[in-house]
C-alpha cells in the first residue's frame, strides 16, 4: 500500500462516502421520535450505504494498485453512483416518507456526503496526474528519472518478399 498514490479526489471520495454512511445512522426526520435512514426506508438506505462504500474502496483501490486503469475505472464509476446517491437523498429532503415530521440534521449531512462523492469523483477523474515540466514522474506520480533517447530505425527493406 503507498499512500503517495492518492491524491485530493480519493481523499474526498473517502471522506465523503464515510460521512454518508454515518448519516445514515443519524436522525433523519423527527415525529414523535426521531427516524434515522435506516428506519425511514425500505431500499434506498442499501442503496446509499453501498455507494459510500463503494466511495471509500476507491481510495484503498487506489493505494494497493501499481497501474491507474482499474482506480480510474472505479472512480467513473463510483462519480455516476455519488450522482445517483444524490438525487436519491435530495428526492428524499423534498418528499419524506409518510409519518415523518420535520427534516433533522442527518439528512443535510446525506446531502453533503452524496455530494461529496459526486464531486470528488470528478476531481479525482481529472487529475490525471500528469508530470511537471522537467520532473519526469512514472505511471503512479512519483519521482522517476528522466527518460531515454529515442533510438531511430530505418524502415524495413522491401527487397527478397514476393
Amino acid at each position: 500500500m503507498d499512500l503517495r498514490r492518492l491524491r485530493a479526489g480519493e481523499w474526498i471520495l473517502a471522506a465523503s462516502g464515510g460521512a454518508l454512511f454515518v448519516s445514515l445512522f443519524l436522525p433523519w426526520y423527527g415525529a414523535a421520535s426521531t427516524l434515522t435512514a435506516w428506519e425511514s426506508f425500505t431500499v434506498v438506505d442499501v442503496i446509499l450505504a453501498a455507494i459510500a462504500a463503494a466511495a471509500v474502496a476507491v481510495l484503498v483501490v487506489t493505494a494497493t494498485q501499481s497501474v491507474p486503469a482499474v482506480p480510474i475505472m472505479l472512480e467513473s464509476l463510483v462519480t455516476v453512483a455519488g450522482m445517483v446517491a444524490t438525487v436519491l437523498v435530495v428526492v428524499r429532503v423534498l418528499d419524506p416518507p409518510t409519518g415523518a415530521g420535520g427534516r433533522e440534521w442527518g439528512i443535510w449531512l446525506g446531502v453533503a456526503g452524496a455530494l461529496g462523492i459526486a464531486g470528488g469523483g470528478l476531481v479525482a477523474m481529472r487529475d490525471e496526474r500528469l508530470s511537471p515540466p522537467g520532473r519526469p514522474t512514472d505511471h503512479t506520480g512519483r519521482p522517476a528519472g528522466p527518460p531515454g533517447e529515442i533510438e531511430t530505425l530505418s524502415a524495413p527493406s522491401r527487397e527478397g518478399t514476393t
